[in-house]
């Protein structure tokens, strides 16, 4: 479970304040939640501060109940590595490794021999369809797959949250609306808890919970 509590983070941009302010919110475990909102209203900031890539000025972040935004920066680097995921609208594979090296690079930052992380790997490939494809480097994908062995990257290490910021934005709609039945299946199958920044009808369609984003404030919640 991902739980904010009034959380603030100010800054300055273009000479105007902007970030968040006071914004609670929950995200039971399994769920498919998504930020929604036009650009500037806080999606990416909110993100960062429940990835702990940021910390906020006033307020807590709780994971599974434990407050972890307090923590040094090398509690949260730790943290992050065990027990978040990430998946990014440009995707972020590394180009000269293969879809199943890019995988198996997370397990092996967090210590596992070599034996296991590829069999981890070849697993989460398979999960998302990618298993023909593990040997191919990321120049050799389409965008679809490309997006899915990023989410097989964020998967393989059994993560409690994973974090996506607009994942469908550089995908057409034949592939965006697939890999968010993706998500929502692997939030149910696994007990994983799934953020999504997006202001994508399609992605918002398929959420669990949908969080109104405006001007920095939460606006509205919504359970399509």
């Amino acid at each position: 479970m991902l739980q904010l509590d009034r959380i603030t983070r100010a800054y300055e941009l273009g000479g105007e304040r902007a970030g968040v302010f006071g914004v609670s919110l929950t995200v039971p475990r399994g769920c498919l939640a998504v930020l929604a909102g036009p650009s500037g209203s806080g999606k990416t900031t909110l993100l960062q501060l429940a990835g702990l890539l940021d910390a906020p000025d006033e307020g807590e972040v709780r994971l599974d109940g434990e407050p972890v935004s307090t923590l040094s920066e090398r509690a949260r680097c730790d943290l992050r590595l065990r027990r978040l995921g990430f998946v990014f609208q440009a995707f972020n594979l590394v180009p000269v490794l293969s879809a199943l090296e890019n995988v198996m690079l997370p397990l092996q930052l967090r210590g596992a021999p070599e034996a296991e992380a590829r069999l981890r790997a070849e697993a989460a490939l398979e999960r998302v369809g990618l298993s023909d494809r593990a040997h191919h480097r990321p120049g050799q994908l389409s965008g679809g797959q490309q997006q899915r062995a990023a989410i097989a990257r964020a998967l393989a290490p059994d993560p409690l949250l994973v974090l996506a910021d607009e994942p469908t934005a550089s995908l057409d709609h034949a592939h965006g609306g697939p890999l968010m039945d993706l998500m929502a299946e692997l939030a149910a199958e696994r007990g994983v808890t799934f953020l999504v920044a997006s202001h994508d009808p399609s992605v918002i369609a398929r959420a669990h919970v949908v969080f109104r984003l405006m001007d920095g404030k939460l606006i509205g919640e919504e359970r399509p």
